[in-house]
């Protein structure tokens, strides 16, 4: 049954279990998604949230091991339908536990960030101003480009319902734009492993959504730019704009990704970023001209200074002045060899340009909370990176076979 099932599988998959490179990616996308469980399990295994975590972590990085030495495993893992039946089952898991979480705001509990896009999508249809507050009285930080994506809960609150499905076959479309239909399956399929990524498709959060929208603003782009396919481009270029404007300090790590894509691909890159700057200023301005006294999505950049200094004036200083060097010789390597090093790492380069500020704001928010990782809600900042290193493993995975 496995040499039949091996005779079927891809090229791309074939190779795994004699790629070290390839099964690696596989390996690393699967211990970080796993690793994310840690709030998971310290919010609700107790005291023995330590044995559970690890034991689930071992558990997961075995059963992957498994799965890449059995090729009828493998098969499997890789079909379309079973990606299909996955999706509907999140759905309906959302769709039973959404209500359960969205009540515990009776009780002072619970997630705002579903309140906050409500809370932008009504006021719009309403013909209020566009921003307001939490019902826990924090300004709400959603972007006014969140209204583009979420207009239909004006009609009905279900829609939070259907979002993670949606993501999760919007991750199926941009990763099969850098593979095959089966690692882009497989690689979907993984991020099921993640307690925090149920978390968040339960609790209505944007930001599963937040993170395929940077992802496909980069492959989209790449791909529609060197392969001159318009419909990628306007795709990568409205990504890019829904990134930028539904947080306004993701308006410069899209910049910062931008110009990375400026580097590798010269000025046709513009025909993306430029549409995409335009658009981006011309919403905030034209939201902020709305209700400059109500524009709540602006305290973020107060508070992003407030996490660099108190990272560099606490224990973090550490980790501000390592991430800032790297920062810098990366920068210096790649004018030094005129864009050489950007493009041969674009995707892991794009990753870091998203993880490390996010990485920051995640370790401010766990110092402020006495490192306790149940209280971690920085957490779930740091997993939006995680749809872009599925890309990065995705390309890596096919360069690594042997038919590329």
């Amino acid at each position: 049954m496995d040499a039949t099932a091996r005779s079927t599988l891809p090229a791309t998959l074939r190779g795994l279990p004699t790629s070290p490179s390839a099964a690696t990616w596989v390996l690393g996308v699967v211990v970080v998604q796993l690793a994310f469980s840690l709030r998971f399990f310290a919010k609700y295994a107790g005291t023995l949230a330590p044995v559970c975590y690890v034991a689930y972590v071992a558990l997961g990085l075995t059963l992957c091991v498994l799965v890449l030495r059995r090729p009828r495993l493998l098969w499997l893992l890789s079909r379309e339908p079973l990606l299909v039946a996955a999706a509907a089952c999140l759905v309906v898991l959302v769709a039973v536990a959404y209500p359960v979480a969205d009540a515990l705001r009776e009780v002072g509990a619970g997630s705002d960030q579903d309140d906050c896009v409500r809370e932008l999508v009504h006021n719009v249809a309403a013909l209020r101003a566009p921003f307001g507050r939490g019902y826990f009285g924090d300004p709400c930080s959603t972007g006014p480009g969140e209204l583009f994506v979420y207009w239909p809960l004006a009609l009905t609150r279900s829609w939070f319902v259907a979002v993670p499905g949606l993501c999760l076959g919007l991750g199926y479309a941009v990763l099969r734009l850098v593979a095959d239909r089966a690692v882009a399956v497989l690689l979907s399929l993984t991020q099921l492993c993640s307690w925090l990524f149920l978390e968040l498709a339960t609790t209505g959060s944007d930001l599963l959504l937040i993170g395929w929208l940077y992802a496909a603003a980069v492959a989209c782009s790449c791909v529609g730019v060197r392969e001159r396919r318009g419909w990628l481009m306007l795709a990568g270029g409205a990504a890019y704009w829904l990134f930028a404007t539904s947080r306004v300090p993701l308006a410069l790590v899209a910049a910062a990704s931008a110009f990375l894509l400026l580097l590798m691909l010269g000025t046709r890159s513009l025909r993306v970023v430029a549409p995409a700057a335009v658009l981006t200023v011309l919403l905030y301005a034209g939201s902020y001209a709305l209700a400059p006294a109500q524009f709540e999505p602006g305290h973020l950049v107060a508070k992003s200074g407030r996490v660099i200094r108190d990272l560099v004036e606490g224990p973090g200083i550490a980790a501000v002045v390592v991430v800032g060097v790297l920062l810098l010789a990366v920068a210096a390597m790649a004018v030094r060899s005129e864009v050489a090093v950007v493009r041969r790492h674009f995707l892991p380069l794009q990753v870091a340009v998203l993880a490390v500020p996010m990485a920051l704001v995640s370790l401010w928010d766990l110092l402020r909370r006495d490192l306790d990782p149940a209280a971690w809600e920085g957490l779930h900042y740091l997993y939006i990176a995680v749809p872009v290193l599925l890309v990065t493993a995705a390309d890596r995975i096919r360069r690594a076979s042997p038919a590329s």
